[in-house]
């Protein structure tokens, strides 16, 4: 078939052909006659004849029937779809045949494998890297046209060098003219047969199908604003019967290269631009009600990079922001969910993407808080005790308290991570005062009464860490304000203050329910923390074998997700585990195994800066070596 409608050969010419060129026969003076003996000659035949019929859809319209000029092909395919007849008909067509008269039978092409790619390239002598093979079928969904082209585009302007190709050119799918043009082609038709369709299949290029690669449904008719209600799910299947929306299961998206040339053309209104990006973002926080896990977290923050698209920074930071549920108390931030979940870098990633950006004091301060606490997991202390200060300037005038307080017990806890107990101790009882004021401040109270427990549990008086332990336990199942990551963090900081004042069966009661806290929480570090205090409890009570199983399950955790200060404690309670057991089993080993955990120690706090840190492992190293 032509592929222009102006050029389709009416089907009576095709059949006056097929007559005298195949039977010997001369056409009859009508159409009707023409096609009755065609019908005899293909009954008469004893062997079966084929008939191809290529690119179908020029004559088709958007419904799937014959344009009306060009009907007589269904009387055609009537003859050729006889049951008596001796012949088999293949027809291809990127648009489906949907004539009622007529039955077809549907056989969806696939893509090629590796393995057929591989075969083919190495055909034409080009040397075939695996995963660059790999990349390339996977990103032109294994399209033969396309290895066609491509397999031209090598040999012709790179020499037979397919990673030298693929490096410079992975980045655009379309690079290459006439695949750009074989693509522009169906959507120029499809936007002159079906303009509804054609809208919304550019529209869906927005989406980024990334660390999310499908939509669900409400993802695509929350794009077709302008189509009446009932019309849209119609809309959305004349795409997938073209092929140019992939879907299963409930599940949508579109292939690299149709996704490139929908974004080019839908970026070239910029009216629309903006428009389908707030959509598909009020769309996905729509669709997160609770973040229960890493899935939902990243959802959610699908919403932050249509929001970047259009440079709406404030949104993408309100994105950042939103406390979703009561899953975590009171619906902690997004930002708060990502270093819960243990996805530290994807802070980073969003938060100082558009930092410089923001107008909203508000925003900023909220936002250099979740990023000053991210640093302060990672290790990066002077880097979050400056996001705090950062935080605490953009505060001036504010009459923000719960800002105020939240700044000064962060800060807290990165004089901690230092070992500056006498500066944490002075936040922490700045907190308490705080606190004492302010009624709506009480979550607060408890977390700085736990860690002030823990640091007199070790450097003070036993008999006020012991009090201050005991208030603090009351007020985290009493207070309405006390979010569950507080609750976590609550747990281990009591099981350790515990631990220092000699009542392991509390602080192994404490620490068994931190570790099921925050396995049903998914609060990956705290669980890490938790593990990490109930290996220091077995070395406690002797049970070495024990202990060293729960280390090494601390340090595999906390490597995995960054937590540089964590990660470089856990090493160092190791080594005071392997240090015990060679002083009562008099085993040269343990000492080696000690001094090598500590080595791991004392460059990690060497790395975070921490200086008082390091002298608390090198006192621990002089020990082991003596």
């Amino acid at each position: 078939m032509a592929t222009e409608i102006q050029n389709l050969t009416p089907v009576e010419s095709v059949v006056e052909e097929w007559l005298r060129r195949y039977f010997n026969e001369e056409p009859g003076g009508d159409f009707g006659i023409s096609l009755e003996r065609l019908r005899r000659k293909l009954r008469e035949q004893t062997s079966k004849i084929g008939v191809f019929i290529d690119n179908l859809e020029t004559a088709l319209d958007k419904n799937g029937k014959f344009l009306e000029y060009r009907r007589p092909y269904v009387e055609l395919l009537r003859v050729l779809a006889d049951s008596d007849v001796h012949s088999v008909t293949l027809v291809t067509s990127r648009e489906r045949l949907r004539e009622s008269s007529l039955e077809v039978y549907l056989y969806p092409l696939e893509g090629l494998d590796d393995e057929a790619w591989r075969e083919f390239f190495s055909s034409c002598h080009i040397n075939c890297d695996c995963t660059i093979l790999s990349e390339m079928c996977s990103a032109y969904g294994g399209n033969a046209k396309a290895m066609q082209i491509l397999r031209g585009a090598i040999l012709t302007d790179f020499s037979g060098d397919i990673h030298s190709y693929w490096q410079e050119n992975s980045t655009d799918l379309l690079i290459e003219r006439e695949l750009k043009d074989l693509v522009a082609s169906q959507f120029t038709r499809l936007q002159q047969i079906d303009l509804e369709a054609y809208r919304l299949l550019c529209r869906l290029g927005c989406y980024r199908y990334q660390d999310i690669p499908s939509l669900p449904i409400e993802g695509v008719l929350c794009l077709l604003w302008d189509v009446p209600a009932q019309k849209r799910r119609g809309v959305i299947k004349a795409l997938q019967d073209l092929s140019l929306i992939e879907a299963k299961k409930g599940q949508y998206w579109l292939h690299p290269v149709i996704r490139d040339e929908a974004i080019s053309r839908l970026r070239l209104i910029s009216e629309e631009w903006e428009l389908v990006n707030r959509k598909a973002a009020e769309c996905w926080t729509q669709r997160v009600v609770s973040i229960t896990n890493i899935n939902d977290a990243l959802t959610a923050l699908e919403a932050y990079y249509h929001y970047v698209e259009i440079s709406d920074f404030e949104k993408a930071g309100d994105v950042i922001l939103q406390g979703r549920g009561k899953k975590w108390g009171t619906g902690l931030p997004l930002g708060s969910s990502f270093y819960q979940l243990g996805l530290l870098q994807k802070n980073f990633s969003v938060i100082q993407r558009i930092i410089d950006d923001i107008k909203s004091p508000e925003i900023l301060i909220r936002l250099y808080n979740i990023l000053g606490y991210t640093y302060r997991i990672i290790g990066c202390i002077r880097e979050a005790i400056e996001c705090y200060e950062k935080s605490g300037k953009v505060l001036g005038t504010l009459d923000a308290k719960q800002t105020e307080i939240s700044i000064l017990f962060n800060t807290g806890l990165c004089k901690l991570e230092l070992w500056e107990i006498e500066a944490a101790e002075d936040c922490f009882n700045s907190v308490c005062i705080l606190a004492e004021q302010n009624s709506n401040l009480d979550d607060y109270m408890t977390y700085a009464q736990c860690c002030l427990a823990m640091i007199k549990s070790r450097f003070g008086s036993r008999e006020d860490a012991f009090n201050l332990a005991e208030v603090a336990f009351s007020s985290i199942s009493t207070s309405t304000r006390v979010t569950l990551w507080g609750i976590g963090h609550s747990l281990v900081t009591l099981c350790l203050t515990y631990k220092n004042l000699g009542n392991l069966k509390k602080s192994f009661e404490l620490c068994q329910r931190a570790i099921f806290h925050s396995e049903e929480n998914n609060f990956t570090q705290i669980k890490a923390k938790a593990i990490s205090c109930l290996a220091e409890l077995f070395r406690e009570q002797g049970e070495f074998a024990r202990a060293i199983f729960h280390h090494s399950e601390a340090i595999e955790i906390l490597d995995k997700i960054g937590a540089k200060s964590d990660l470089a404690e856990a090493y160092y309670q190791l080594a005071l585990t392997h240090k015990k057991m060679g002083e009562i089993d008099q085993n040269r080993e343990s000492f080696v195994q000690a001094m090598s955990a500590t080595g791991y120690a004392y460059a990690l706090f060497n790395e975070m800066q921490a200086p008082r840190q390091v002298e608390k492992v090198q006192i621990a190293m002089e020990c082991f070596e003596k």
